[in-house]
């Protein structure tokens, strides 16, 4: 079993998806997560100057897509054939693409930008969003976006829609989007990823 080390800041954010592959799989791993304050100091030694990073065996990953790719390929949950494994790939780079939305809006320092982007990631790119997710999962009819298990699309759209109704519990419709809803409840009712959730350390993101 190969030695894991993620380094990350003190929330959930890029690096969520990461360790909710790790609890699903029951992998060990060294959960390692830095202030804001230590970031300057490290940043020159990362491979791309971007957290997180995943130490496998002393090798030092970057692009938590890449990370996350590969943690799932190398505990089955990436799918089992190269096209199921495209089409997990598939489905967590849209959720993904409305994660990176949802922090420009975040991060943004201009109050009136930082406004109008908020709406529109809500009002315009999580509705047309989430029913694309929905017309995905009707295709497989298995309750899940890929064959007949869970896999780290599922867990992917899971961590960025918890995240979304924590906020805004509206956001994610059983009547609007009855699959994708059910969806999310399945994956946290997961007992690992539940586990990981009743026991992972309490931040603002």
């Amino acid at each position: 079993m190969p030695s894991y080390k993620l380094t990350y800041f003190n929330g959930r954010g890029r690096a969520e998806i990461i360790r909710l592959i790790f609890a699903q799989a029951k992998v060990a791993y060294e959960d390692k997560r830095i202030e804001f304050a230590e970031w300057p100091a490290l940043k020159p030694s990362t491979p791309f100057g971007c957290l997180p990073i995943l130490e496998v065996d002393g090798t030092v990953l970057s692009e938590s897509k890449a990370i996350a790719s590969y943690v799932a390929s190398e505990n089955g949950l990436q799918g089992n054939t190269n096209l199921e494994k495209a089409r997990a790939q598939m489905i967590v780079g849209v959720i993904r693409g409305f994660q990176d939305t949802l922090y420009t809006a975040l991060f943004e320092k201009d109050e009136a930008k930082k406004a109008t982007l908020t709406k529109k990631a809500f009002e315009e790119t999580l509705p047309t969003v989430s029913g694309q997710l929905e017309a995905q999962l009707k295709q497989n009819a298995t309750g899940w976006f890929v064959g007949e298990k869970v896999t780290y699309a599922d867990l992917a759209v899971f961590d960025v829609f918890s995240e979304v109704t924590a906020k805004n519990p509206a956001a994610l419709s059983a009547e609007k989007t009855p699959l994708l809803a059910a969806l999310v409840e399945k994956v946290k009712a997961l007992p690992n990823v539940a586990e990981w959730l009743s026991k992972r350390p309490q931040t603002g993101m």
